[in-house]
């Protein structure tokens, strides 16, 4: 995984996980912290790993979880959509780490559709498919202190039944 090391090591990845910090620092809900992002990253190699998909590697899986919300920062300061701006951050920083061109494409597209747009669904690979679901997955909403207040909480697909 020395590709992956790249990216936890990269200047500007850690710039990007700082700008993100900035707005959440007193934020109630849900974080995109690394240690979300590394949650995300397990969880898509699970995943595929689940559904015997041979040719996903660990690295793939875990860079795309590494660098999914690495644009949130934007949309606090602008309403970008983070998913995509996630995205084009994501493209230098995987090429910086070695990653082939076909690689940065599939990490690229699934960064860009790990939101819930369900008009894309036909379109996603496996990864895509994997890492949406991990991001839902990623989350600990029977022990956040925010639940209540959470306009989330129905998408989050282990928190059905929940009382609150």
């Amino acid at each position: 995984m020395e590709r992956v090391n790249r990216i936890l090591s990269d200047e500007k990845y850690r710039i990007y996980l700082l700008k993100n910090k900035g707005p959440e620092e007193y934020r109630i809900f849900c974080t995109h912290d690394l240690e979300h992002m590394l949650a995300v990253a397990r969880l898509t190699y699970l995943l595929l790993l689940e559904e015997d998909c041979k040719f996903m590697t660990q690295e793939l899986a875990y860079a795309a979880g590494l660098l999914h919300d690495i644009g949130r920062w934007k949309e606090y300061q602008d309403g970008t959509d983070h998913a995509g701006y996630s995205a084009v951050l994501a493209a230098t920083i995987l090429e910086r780490a070695g990653f082939e061109t076909a690689e940065r494409d599939l990490i690229v597209k699934a960064i860009a559709q790990h939101r819930n747009h369900h008009d894309q669904e036909e379109h996603r690979s496996p990864l895509s498919k994997a890492l949406r679901k991990a991001d839902g997955m990623a989350r600990l909403c029977f022990s956040c202190a925010a639940l209540k207040e959470c306009r989330r909480l129905d998408k989050r697909p282990h928190t059905a039944g929940l009382i609150y």
